[in-house]
């Protein structure tokens, strides 16, 4: 008797046929059902359970979705584990903000629009992070390298107040500029 087996996914509760892409909040809502009722060890458990739910993912939406929805994994008793993110206060944000430009920040430098905030080397990924984490109304967004972080505020007078905001949480006023002008280059001692 000879068998060629086929690759079937017949123990999915919704057959690949009638599977549909979802779109990223009902993805991301239906990832925190998930990692809430059950214990979900891998990503590739994950994508399974989504499947089994009728949603087409895949491995790679899948892991910037556990990173955007701050997942944790952690160790439990039965192995690791992804469990959903505590919820910080603002004041959480704020602190670890305050941590990351003091320790990592040499300078903050802002031209119009735009944001240059020289960190120590490698470390600029963790400030950007910090920055976004933050969640200020004036950042349309940041952009990390090595030693350079680029942010982005929305409109003159947001990158202004912006300024300000990040030189008090590192604990220095900022120097004022004319208007339309970037401020002049504002080395930081931390």
């Amino acid at each position: 008797m000879s068998s060629s087996r086929a690759v079937r996914r017949t123990d999915l509760a919704v057959p690949p046929e009638r599977a549909r892409v979802p779109g990223k909040l009902e993805r991301q809502q239906a990832i925190l059902d998930l990692v809430g009722g059950r214990a979900i060890r891998t990503q590739e458990e994950l994508v399974e359970a989504l499947r089994e739910r009728g949603l087409e993912v895949t491995q790679a939406t899948v892991s910037r979705d556990l990173r955007e929805l701050g997942l944790a994994r952690v160790a439990g008793g039965a192995g690791m584990r992804y469990i959903p993110a505590v919820h910080e206060g603002e004041g959480a944000h704020v602190a670890r903000l305050r941590s990351a430009l003091r320790e990592h920040v040499r300078s903050v430098e802002f031209v119009d629009c735009l944001g240059v905030v020289r960190t120590r080397p490698s470390t600029a990924p963790l400030v950007a992070a910090a920055i976004d984490g933050a969640r200020y109304d004036e950042v349309a967004g940041t952009v990390a390298g090595d030693d350079t972080v680029l942010v982005v505020a929305r409109g003159a007078q947001a990158a202004a107040a912006l300024e300000a905001r990040l030189q008090e949480v590192i604990g220095r006023r900022a120097q004022s500029s004319p208007p339309g002008a970037g401020a002049d280059h504002d080395e930081v001692t931390p």
